[in-house]
């Protein structure tokens, strides 16, 4: 998500090691904007991506039942 925006060189993390709870990001933009507007925008952006598939999951859900419960009867 962060690389999607335009100002975003370059984007890339590593995790230091299996056992820490550590990961390492490396955002670099064109200009002079700080790498965590971008971060924080891709994080947002990730968050409605995520809510957008899980409405689209419980919808479909909500018709398969409905669905189900209509063969039953």
């Amino acid at each position: 998500m962060v690389m999607k925006n335009p100002d975003v060189q370059f984007c890339g993390y590593c995790i230091t090691h299996p056992s820490e709870s550590k990961i390492n990001f490396r955002i670099q933009t064109r200009g002079s904007l700080p790498a965590v507007e971008p971060f924080r925008k891709g994080l947002t952006d990730l968050m409605g991506v995520c809510q957008h598939v899980l409405n689209t999951f419980e919808k479909s859900m909500k018709e398969y039942r409905a669905q189900k419960e209509e063969e039953m009867q």
